[in-house]
């Protein structure tokens, strides 16, 4: 093996070793440790030392890999509006943040006494993807039976908050469920 193939194969073995360092750092600090390791993998063997010493940099570039995949993996044509289903109606994600507790100026109101006043949130990331955030609520909340306090969404997601569930779909269905005016309420 000549000079320069060591080289290059000791900074891939360094560049790998990082990434796994930044992943679990982000798991540890609640981060999202796919954006933020894509953020970092950009600047090869130099990952480590520029997510300590400029972390609005991995931000950046974190936000411009994201907004490089979604627009990938668009499809014209294909009605594929984020929506949570509650009670058997639909409500669409349309607004960046969505929040949902007892008090009647959430956007979800679910009168239940199991859940909060203000239980949790649901925001949509410059990515696109939405990502569940419990208010430190009485009960907790719950992703297809996991305690979360923060969380990615993914289609098909159940969310429990409190003893009710609601579901999380992204990719469209063929049946048309109607569609509430907002703000969405369990009350009869």
């Amino acid at each position: 093996m000549s000079g320069l193939t060591i080289v290059i194969l000791l900074s891939v073995i360094v560049w790998a070793g990082e990434l796994v360092w930044l992943y679990r750092r982000a798991l540890m600090n609640e981060v999202d440790p796919i954006g933020y390791v894509s953020g970092a993998a950009f600047f090869w063997v130099l990952a480590a030392p520029v997510a300590l010493l400029a972390p609005d940099v991995i931000d950046l570039m974190s936000n411009f890999w994201a907004k490089v995949v979604q627009f990938q993996f668009l499809q014209p044509g294909s009605d594929s509006t984020p929506r949570l289903i509650v009670a058997g109606k639909s409500v669409p994600l349309s607004q960046q943040r969505i929040r949902i507790g007892r008090y009647p100026n959430n956007d979800v109101v679910l009168d239940h006494p199991t859940v909060s006043a203000y239980h949790a949130e649901i925001t949509q990331r410059p990515d696109g993807r939405h990502e569940l955030v419990d208010r430190e609520s009485r009960n907790g909340t719950r992703i297809n039976g996991s305690p979360v306090r923060s969380a990615i969404l993914r289609d098909g997601d159940q969310i429990t908050v409190g003893a009710i569930t609601i579901h999380y779909l992204v990719k469209p269905t063929t049946d048309r469920i109607e569609q509430p005016s907002q703000p969405f309420s369990t009350r009869h």
